[in-house]
């Protein structure tokens, strides 16, 4: 089931004077699911269930300057602290879906 949620606090990394870093970004208005215990069938048909996924709707209409790309910490909720908690998840695929109806357009981001 979606949970509509405020957004989520995306964290890109980078590196300055060879230390990293990390650059807040804030996307409003997002939904998550949580999929720890489906499970999910691969294409050659063995079933494999994710132990700590979660699968974000962006909506094209929440999107910034900012799309969320693979090995971001993601945190499902806006947050000031200009590094990642604990807690954050990685972003493990995003998938983009803005084509089409403007009222389905959205990315898909899955984090574990």
């Amino acid at each position: 089931m979606f949970t509509n949620k405020n957004g989520c606090t995306v964290y890109e990394k980078s590196v300055k004077n060879r230390e990293p870093k990390f650059i807040r970004h804030k996307i409003e208005h997002i939904y998550v699911e949580d999929i720890k215990s489906q499970e999910i069938k691969n294409a050659q048909g063995s079933v494999r269930s994710p132990e700590n996924e979660t699968l974000a709707f962006i909506p094209e209409n929440s999107l910034t300057d900012y799309n969320p790309k693979v090995s971001d910490k993601i945190v499902f909720d806006i947050i000031a602290e200009e590094n990642p908690p604990e807690n954050a998840m990685t972003v493990m695929k995003v998938k983009n879906f803005c084509y089409g109806s403007p009222a389905v357009r959205h990315l898909e981001v899955t984090a574990e």
